[in-house]
């Protein structure tokens, strides 16, 4: 008789120490990523704890008829992070580390399903253990910068046999049905793809054979970003103009105009242009499709023809937001 008392005793004993509760959750963050990133790459973030935490050491097996429910509720009725614009970017929760299991919003998920409670080792580790959560953003968002969140209320909703005795007899059953919130956010910077061509003069015997060259420069900024475009005075600017350098060290002066005009494109101040005064899709950025810059490039006639050689310069193009 003493063999039988001391099991039951232990069981007891595991009985009260195998509790789940509902707790505060950790806040899941994407971080800070440019609007390029966020439009085109899919990005993964995480929280482990949705408010759900275990002590472990539990003498369970998941039955049929044990649930962990999760409903994930965006307050303000949400479908994914809004920023201060009103913009949002679409993203999934998952409820392990793959894409197998979705959890779609305000749906109730089981978490004692698929394997996902014993995975963790919820019930049945040797430590206190939280419920993760895992997310990935959808391609496709096109927004402006700044803040974006999401929040949702976590109802948990659990009923489970937390004691196993003789025959699988169930000893106790734990029910509680308890609320949280969670909190997820990323932050967008502004961000721009620049296409810039190079600019050739050709080949001419002397300074008065070369013509100008009329090109663009397209840029496809962060949607509703105002910015300016630059352009510095290259590697071997002197007396006010930039000039192309040839490896004998002789010097060929040129310089880059806005648009088909004689205004200098530099990059300070007014030399320098903005998004409004873009010659084509002028205003703010749109996040897709170019602005474009158009511009006038030109060999100064009043210079001596230098010695034959070819001639190089780069010139940086910065963004200014």
């Amino acid at each position: 008789m003493k063999r039988p008392l001391a099991v039951l005793a232990l069981l007891l004993t595991a009985q009260v120490q195998a509790q789940c509760a509902v707790v505060a959750t950790t806040p899941a963050s994407f971080g800070s990523l440019n609007s390029t990133q966020v439009r085109n790459v899919v990005q993964s973030a995480s929280t482990s704890n949705a408010g759900l935490q275990c002590t472990g050491s539990l003498l369970s097996l998941l039955a049929s008829d044990d649930h962990f429910y999760a409903t994930f509720t965006p307050v303000g009725g949400t479908s994914g992070l809004v920023g201060p614009t009103g913009d949002v970017i679409a993203y999934t929760l998952y409820a392990n580390n793959t894409t197998s299991f979705a959890i779609n919003r305000n749906q109730r998920y089981d978490f004692a399903r698929n394997g996902i409670i014993d995975a963790l080792g919820l019930l049945n580790g040797t430590s206190p253990k939280s419920v993760p959560i895992y997310l990935k953003s959808l391609i496709g968002s096109n927004v402006a910068a700044g803040l974006y969140q999401e929040s949702f209320v976590v109802e948990w909703d659990i009923n489970y046999c937390y004691g196993i005795g003789l025959l699988g007899a169930c000893l106790g059953r734990q029910i509680l049905k308890q609320s949280t919130s969670l909190t997820i956010n990323l932050t967008v910077t502004n961000d721009c793809q620049i296409t810039t061509p190079a600019i050739s003069f050709g080949s001419a015997p002397v300074i008065s054979g070369f013509t100008a060259v009329n090109q663009s420069i397209n840029l496809s900024c962060t949607k509703g970003s105002s910015y300016t475009v630059g352009l510095d005075d290259g590697q071997n600017a002197a007396g006010g103009r930039r000039r192309m350098k040839s490896s004998a060290n002789n010097y060929l002066a040129y310089d880059i105009f806005k648009s088909a005009g004689t205004q200098r494109w530099g990059m300070l101040s007014s030399a320098r242009r903005a998004s409004s005064d873009a010659d084509i899709n002028p205003g703010a950025g749109t996040g897709t499709g170019s602005q474009v810059f158009n511009y006038n490039a030109k060999v100064y006639s009043d210079q001596a023809t230098p010695p034959a050689g070819t001639y190089l310069d780069s010139v940086i193009l910065d963004v200014q937001f």
